[in-house]
């Protein structure tokens, strides 16, 4: 039986009037807790929807009824409605993200297509201003739905536009309903579905674009899907109700809290859950019948940290308590052979919550899902929603990497930036992918040991000791008992995606972790600040300012919306200090919650709050212009580096034995900003000094100084994370051996016992 005989009351059409609204609200805001930005949800909510949906049992196909209400909240009229069909970039190969794909030489394609179908489009009901509904409007006016063709793809369905009957007016509203069939792909590009019924559904429904101001005018911003963007849209009030066959009964996580927990069942033997969702700008959910469902409610003290409570609480002169997150119910849907990763993901979620909520504002939902993939369904992994994130973690991986922790840290990170501060991701998803990937950074650096290199043996990883604790789990099933790493090579064309069950390690692999070649080094650690650094070696392509969607490749996606934006904020913070740049996050998160900022808008905040931030020296101090700063950061693409150029030591022409230290100092390129310099004395004493950096060279003399001078360092503290090249930062005079000996000694140790090792095996 379909969803229309189970739920008829919910597919009656009806205009809505203000008082509706309120009301919806009310009734939404009392599934989820938002304290702090309640005044700026409200005045940007201008959607609602209602989605009645069913699975099919193939496990892959949703039919589905959608009504949406959509509020005019720009000072223009316009009579059309542009919406997003994601889901038809899997439709064929002509769609516009496979044809840039393929110019990005990415060959792969969906093993299993896609696409979505729209029918029975029609006019619901009009609101307007005044508070009157149409009554001269026929209710379920048939409307026309067009896709229109995009430059390069004349075929691609991923955007669809309605005419409506007249024009809406600033402040009025305007329902439309609709009948969709979405087919959802093969595990692919964060959605799909794999083996065992598995179904990821991300991207699912119709989606209407944001229709906004943009250089004074305003107008529909509805991009077609692109190949290197994400997505943008208002905040909305859902309610989705799933009906899934039974065997989903106790395995769905969604973006909505589930209204009576449990789901009611049909005639037919279908279970129906209905969920609610306020004030999010998309709607994801996933069902696995095979998965673990674990829950645990996140309170703030089990991660108390005082020292960094008080901290904050002195930066902000807030009290503790008014800074502690507030509970939220974690959900995770595990693989059963993963059961003994549930604590580290527990712990990582814990965490995020605790600290973000600490140093940005409490996460304000019900509830935050994390869902491990299936093993042949890992595409659809290390993506965000609101509310609800996707993994991919695989066993094998040595607990010191981190690598489970960074990515539930990292994706988490989404709810604040990108999922709260919601900014366009199709033109700037630095806004997003920066911001979470420097706050990755720092709660893992702050929260966790230092992170140990490894290496891999038959894609098990070791730190250099016989690693017995890689024994998989004992509970959870066969699947879990076996504790065997599954991995799935990518989907390439139609060939299927297969995952594949390797041995569990033996006593080779124990052998061979022990082998000296490889073991000799087991205590290197790594700094994510550090690695982020090794994009440096790449040149900046294009500005940071430069739109997402029209940037040449994966690797400048990776490198102007993660890296080089992560390494311009560490290089403000450091420039800030703590204090004030814990103001500026909390600032700008507070400000922008439920907002749509632009760039200039975080740099205006910075502007505000850190104003007055200087550099002192002996000479004197240098104020930083951050508008300076932002100019070549972001709209221009010079690469930071500073150089010594000149050092040295000479007798005064005193006579009495004193020396005139001279040194030089260049910038290398048009990007400048005040650096500190670091002058050592031969009994061990610093002088600092600080130059504005405006000028390509700076020359300054220590005339009549006691002693020599042994080193001079540019940004001592290593401030200036976007420097290109450390190693011209420094020079010493009196050269030091003791390093280079000690590491000539280690060498010949290492090579010793590596020779008597294989000596001894004959």
């Amino acid at each position: 039986m379909r969803l229309a005989a189970v739920l008829p009351s919910l597919l009656i059409c009806f205009s809505i009037s203000d008082v509706a609204i309120a009301a919806a609200d009310t009734c939404l805001q009392g599934q989820t807790v938002l304290p702090e930005a309640s005044t700026a949800e409200q005045q940007t909510r201008v959607l609602s929807y209602v989605i009645n949906a069913s699975l099919d049992p193939d496990g892959r196909t949703i039919r589905a009824q959608l009504q949406v209400t959509w509020r005019n909240t720009t000072s223009a009229p316009t009579q059309e409605l542009l919406w997003h069909v994601y889901n038809n970039a899997w439709a064929d190969r002509d769609s516009l993200w496979l044809v840039e794909a393929r110019r990005f030489c990415d060959m792969s394609e969906p093993a299993v297509w896609g696409g979505t179908e729209v029918s029975n489009v029609r006019l619901s009901g009009l609101q307007t201003a005044a508070g009157q509904g149409s009554g001269s409007m026929p209710q379920a006016l048939p409307l026309l739905w067009e896709y229109l063709a995009q430059p390069g793809a004349p075929s691609d369905r991923t955007v669809a536009r309605v005419f409506l009957p007249q024009q809406i007016a600033p402040g009025e509203s305007v329902s439309v309903s609709l009948d969709f069939t979405a087919t959802m792909p093969r595990s692919y590009h964060a959605s799909g579905w794999g083996s065992g019924g598995f179904i990821h559904a991300a991207q699912w429904f119709p989606k209407l674009g944001v229709f906004e101001q943009q250089s004074g005018q305003a107008r529909w911003n509805c991009p077609p899907y692109h190949y290197l963007a994400e997505f943008y849209a208002d905040f909305a009030d859902f309610e989705v109700n799933l009906t899934l066959p039974a065997k989903y009964r106790d395995k769905l996580v969604a973006t909505g809290t589930l209204i009576d927990g449990d789901p009611s069942t049909n005639p037919d033997g279908t279970i129906t859950y209905r969920t609610l969702a306020s004030a999010v700008h998309d709607y994801g959910w996933t069902a696995d019948p095979d998965a673990l469902l674990l829950s645990r409610e996140f309170r703030a003290e089990d991660f108390h940290d005082e020292a960094e409570e008080q901290r904050v609480a002195a930066a902000l002169n807030q009290t503790v308590e008014s800074l502690l997150p507030t509970p939220t119910r974690m959900i995770l849907m595990l693989q059963p052979e993963h059961l003994g990763l549930a604590e580290r993901y527990f712990d990582s979620l814990g965490k995020a919550l605790y600290y973000y909520g600490l140093w940005y504002g409490s996460y304000p939902y019900e509830t935050i899902s994390c869902v491990d993939p299936a093993n042949d369904a890992r595409q659809i992994g290390h993506m965000e929603f609101p509310r609800l994130i996707v993994g991919a973690v695989r066993l094998g991986h040595a607990d010191t990497t981190l690598s489970q922790e960074i990515l539930t840290v990292h994706e988490f990170g989404h709810q604040f930036w990108g999922g709260m501060v919601a900014n366009d991701e199709v033109q700037h998803a630095w806004l997003d992918e920066g911001f979470s990937s420097f706050s990755t950074q720092r709660l893992i650096q702050h929260a966790y040991p230092p992170q140990l290199e490894t290496y891999s043996v038959f894609r098990q990883e070791f730190v250099g000791r016989s690693p017995f604790t890689r024994a998989g789990s004992t509970t959870g099933g066969l699947r879990a008992r076996l504790g065997l790493p599954a991995n799935a090579n990518p989907g390439i064309g139609n060939v299927p995606t297969l995952a594949l069950r390797l041995a569990p390690r033996d006593t080779l692999l124990d052998f061979m972790a022990e082998l000296p070649a490889v073991t000799y080094f087991p205590n290197v650690e790594r700094n994510l600040v550090l690695e982020e650094r090794r994009r440096l070696a790449t040149a900046w392509g294009k500005p940071m300012s430069h739109p997402t969607m029209e940037l040449d490749s994966r690797e400048q996606v990776r490198i102007n919306a993660y890296s080089r934006p992560a390494m311009t904020l560490e290089t403000m913070a450091r420039l800030v200090g703590e204090e004030r740049w814990t103001q500026v996050m909390r600032s700008y998160h507070q400000r922008f919650r439920f907002q749509h900022p632009g760039p200039m808008d975080f740099i205006s905040v910075v502007q505000e709050v850190a104003s007055d931030t200087t550099l002192q020296g002996v000479n004197g101090s240098v104020t930083i212009s951050w508008a300076t700063f932002w100019q070549a950061a972001y709209f221009g693409n010079e690469e930071l580096d500073f150089k010594v150029e000149e050092f040295h030591n000479d007798l005064s022409a005193k006579g009495d034995g004193s020396f005139d230290v001279s040194l030089r100092i260049s910038r290398r390129s048009d990007f400048f900003v005040p650096v500190e310099v670091d002058v050592e004395w031969e009994d061990g004493s610093v002088s600092r000094l600080v130059w504005s950096g405006a000028d390509w060279q700076w020359s300054y003399v220590f005339e009549g100084s006691p002693q020599p001078a042994v080193r001079v360092d540019i940004d001592p503290e290593r401030r200036l994370v976007l420097d290109r090249d450390w190693l011209n930062n420094s020079v010493q005079l009196n050269t030091d051996n003791e390093l280079s000996l000690a590491y000539a000694m280690q060498l010949m140790l290492w090579t010793q016992q590596f020779l008597q090792f294989h000596g001894g095996g004959g």
